[in-house]
C-alpha cells in the first residue's frame, strides 16, 4: 500500500501515522542496510529506496521503478542485467519544460526533493514514451517525462507537471490516449486510518484533461483506500483498487457515477494494478497474517513483515487467477506491485530498500 500526508485537522489520519513511520524506517534503511542475498524464494537488486511501483519498457528488457521517499526519484532497471541506475533523482537528472502542453507547472521537479509513487507509462511518438509519476516531493503533483527508448539504454527528461487540488497527494495515476489523467486519493483530509480499515469511503479519482486549468473530483468514484489506477485498453474504461474492501471496481470513463462491476478478491488487498498482456496484474500483502497477530488494524500492521500475493484479472469477465504467493520475509516488505517479465515476476515494495524478483516456474 502507498501513503501520504496532508492535514487540516489536529486529529492525525492513517495517511500521516503511515508516512512519519515509513520515513522512519526509510532512515533505519538508509543508515543500516540489511544484506542483499536471496531470501524467502526472491532474488533482490538493492540500494533503491521504497521502489513502490514498477513499469515495464514494452518490447524490451527494461522497466521504470518509483522512489517513495525525498531524493529516490526514478529509477531504470535493466532485468537481464540485474542492475539499476537512478534517472531522475538525488541531485541527477534532465529538464526540458513543455510550457505549452504543462502551463500551469510552476517550475522544474527538484531532484534532490522528488519523491515519486504511481507510475503510468504511455506510447508517444516513434521510440519515446510519456511517463507520468505522482510526486511528494516539494509539492504534492503528477511529473512528467518524455522518456527515449531508442537509444541502447532508455532515458528520461522531465517536461512538465499538473499540481494536485488543495495539496492533495495523489496516490496512483493512470493516463487514456488522449492525455486525460486519472489520479486515486487514498484518504482525503476529513478521513482517518479507522475509517479505511473499517471499510468506509475515505478516497476519491480526480481527472485532469488536457487544456484545462486543473484537475477536477470524479463525483461516484469515492471508496474506501482508493489505491491503484489502470485505463482499459479501448479506453471506454476505468478499474480503481479498494484497498480494504479487497476490491478492483470498474467505471466507465462517460460515466463514472457508481461502479459498473467489481472483481472481489479474498486474501489481500489490492495496491496498484498494471494492464499487462490483456491482463489486470495486481499485488498486495496477505491479509491475515498470523506472525503479525492477523489483520492489520494500525501502522505497524502495515509494516509487519506480511505474505505476499500476485494475481490476474481478465478484464473480460472480472474472473481472478493467482500468479503467484510467498511467505513473509523480513528482507522484503510491504509489497505493492507485481510485473510478469518472461518467465519473471518482479514486486515493487513500498517500506523496502530494494526490488525483489523471482522465477514464475
Amino acid at each position: 500500500m502507498k501513503y501520504q500526508f496532508i492535514a487540516t485537522k489536529p486529529r492525525r489520519t492513517w495517511a500521516f501515522v503511515l508516512f512519519v513511520s515509513l520515513w522512519l524506517v526509510s532512515i533505519v534503511h538508509a543508515q543500516a542496510p540489511a544484506g542483499c542475498a536471496p531470501s524467502g524464494g526472491l532474488n533482490f537488486i538493492c540500494g533503491i529506496q521504497n521502489p513502490e511501483d514498477l513499469v515495464p519498457v514494452p518490447n524490451s528488457h527494461w522497466m521504470f521503478a518509483s522512489g517513495m521517499a525525498d531524493g529516490s526519484g526514478l529509477h531504470l532497471i535493466d532485468t537481464s542485467a540485474k542492475r539499476a541506475s537512478t534517472l531522475y533523482g538525488g541531485g541527477k537528472g534532465s529538464a526540458r519544460a513543455d510550457r505549452t502542453r504543462f502551463p500551469n507547472c510552476p517550475a522544474p521537479l527538484d531532484s534532490k526533493l522528488a519523491h515519486l509513487h504511481g507510475l503510468s507509462l504511455r506510447p508517444a511518438q516513434a521510440a519515446h514514451y510519456t511517463l507520468y509519476a505522482t510526486n511528494h516531493g516539494g509539492r504534492e503533483s503528477i511529473e512528467v517525462f518524455d522518456v527515449d527508448a531508442g537509444a541502447a539504454s532508455p532515458s528520461a527528461t522531465w517536461i512538465g507537471c499538473v499540481p494536485m487540488p488543495d495539496k492533495l497527494p495523489a496516490n496512483s495515476v493512470a493516463v487514456f490516449k488522449d492525455g486525460t489523467i486519472l489520479a486515486t486519493v487514498l484518504i482525503t483530509p476529513d478521513k482517518t486510518f479507522e475509517d479505511a480499515f473499517a471499510g468506509r469511503i475515505t478516497g476519491v479519482v480526480y481527472q485532469w484533461t488536457p487544456g484545462t486549468p486543473g484537475f477536477k473530483k470524479l463525483t461516484g468514484t469515492e471508496l474506501s483506500a482508493n489505491n491503484g489506477i489502470e485505463t482499459s485498453a479501448d479506453d471506454r474504461t476505468f478499474y480503481v483498487a479498494s484497498t480494504t474492501t479487497k476490491r478492483v471496481l470498474e467505471f466507465s470513463r462517460d460515466n463514472p457515477s457508481k461502479p459498473i462491476r467489481a472483481a472481489q478478491l479474498k486474501e489481500f488487498g489490492p495496491d496498484n494494478i498494471r494492464l499487462i498482456g490483456g491482463r489486470l496484474v495486481t499485488a498486495g500483502m496477505i491479509d491475515n497474517e498470523p506472525t503479525c497477530g492477523g489483520p492489520p488494524k494500525t501502522a505497524d500492521g502495515i509494516r509487519c513483515s506480511r505474505g505476499y500475493i500476485a494475481a490476474a484479472i481478465d478484464p473480460k469477465t472480472l474472473a481472478v487467477t493467482e500468479i503467484a504467493r510467498g511467505p513473509a520475509t523480513p528482507a522484503f516488505t510491504g509489497t505493492a506491485t507485481a510485473i510478469p517479465i518472461g518467465n519473471e515476476l518482479w514486486l515493487g515494495s513500498f517500506n523496502a530498500d530494494r526490488i525483489a524478483y523471482r522465477s514464475l516456474k
